[in-house]
């Protein structure tokens, strides 16, 4: 059952600046791809021609994006880059397991609580459970949020083939006997607080999860790396004790139900690929860079 609330949320301008990002990703990365004649990096008036844009444009995009220069956002697609950064990771996790598991993550400002589904719960399919879904726009895009009495059970992103509406049928497979409440604002307004915290306060989030006990262990191990730090299937198979386990690991992080906040992204091959992403390979990329920055702007 759905109950309509409030309009849809959308914000074209935010949407606009992402889709230029995505376009000078693809670019970039063409212009340093083994099948093209060059390795070098694009002039910095080429890569604004190519979006159609002035090069004052170009450099706003980036510094207000992102927080970065040109010269740092192209840095951060480089393969090596991303292999310094997942040593970066592995000690991270070293500290992380020596402290052991906890439930609650800081990452920044946004301290995220992890609660997993009883049996009973997902026994039920979500009978006398009232879910609020809606969507907004994100750094990333269009994203879709649904949450329940005891947090945020999905966080997705819009795909080509991941539409709202095959969203939240997906939503219904899951609880066919849910109560679904549309409230966009409600969903917007998690997205600012999670992609826009402010600068002097800590946004609190829980998360109530449905999954394997793996699946779950996998999940909450991700919550370890905080943001600028990678690390490779391998180590978090090592850190979760499971070191043989890398291609359980590997469908657990393809399976994550809450984008961003339990960081899938973070995890890349070990030799500098960043690799697959469930919501698009390209907006992985995106998000990496991005923290970059997020890291630079608030040190």
């Amino acid at each position: 059952m759905i109950i309509p609330l409030h309009p849809t949320v959308k914000s074209p301008e935010s949407d606009k600046n992402f889709q230029l990002i995505e376009k000078a990703i693809r670019y970039l990365e063409h212009c340093v791809s083994p099948t093209t004649e060059t390795d070098t990096a694009p002039s910095f008036a080429d890569l604004a021609k190519t979006l159609d844009i002035s090069p004052t444009h170009l450099q706003r995009l980036f510094t207000s994006w992102a927080g970065i220069s040109p010269k740092q956002f192209v840095m951060c697609l480089q393969k090596d880059h991303a292999r310094q950064l997942i040593q970066t990771g592995m000690s991270t996790l070293s500290t992380s397991n020596e402290m052991g598991f906890r439930s609650t993550s800081k990452l920044h400002r946004l301290l995220v609580q992890f609660e997993a589904m009883t049996p009973g719960e997902i026994k039920s399919q979500g009978a006398g459970l009232t879910f609020s879904i809606g969507q907004g726009e994100s750094p990333f895009g269009q994203a879709f949020v649904c949450l329940s009495n005891k947090g945020i059970n999905s966080l997705e992103f819009q795909t080509e083939n991941l539409s709202y509406e095959q969203w939240r049928q997906g939503i219904l497979q899951l609880y066919p006997k849910v109560q679904l409440i549309q409230s966009d604002p409600v969903a917007l307004q998690v997205i600012e607080q999670i992609f826009h915290p402010h600068q002097d306060a800590t946004a609190s989030f829980g998360l109530h999860l449905r999954g394997t006990p793996f699946q779950l262990q996998v999940w909450q191990a991700l919550m370890h790396l905080p943001p600028g730090h990678l690390a490779s299937y391998q180590q978090l198979a090592a850190f979760i004790g499971k070191p043989a386990a890398c291609r359980a690991v590997g469908s657990a992080v393809a399976k994550n139900p809450i984008a961003y906040l339990i960081p899938c992204h973070r995890v890349i091959q070990a030799t500098g690929e960043l690799g697959n992403y469930r919501w698009d390979s390209t907006r992985k990329k995106a998000l990496h860079i991005w923290e970059q920055g997020l890291i630079t702007t608030r040190r």
